[in-house]
């Protein structure tokens, strides 16, 4: 229910839109978000700081380029 209030709350400022994305269906971009989600559970580092968006989007389209490479 936590995660609830928080969106309830961040609706204050923001728009909200919760969509269900189906695994094992080939959607863009689903399998780098979830190479993503893997590394960062697997990686014991925890930054002290939260990334920014511009931030996280920089390291994927790094990461992607170094693996089309």
């Amino acid at each position: 229910m936590n995660i609830l209030n928080k969106l309830k709350s961040l609706s204050v400022f923001y728009w909200n839109h919760l969509q269900w994305i189906p695994s094992h269906v080939i959607i863009q971009g689903n399998e780098i978000a979830d190479a993503l989600a893997k590394e960062g559970a697997n990686d014991a580092s925890v930054p002290s700081e939260p990334l920014t968006y511009s931030e996280l989007l920089s390291r994927a389209k790094r990461r992607n380029k170094t693996n089309w490479l």
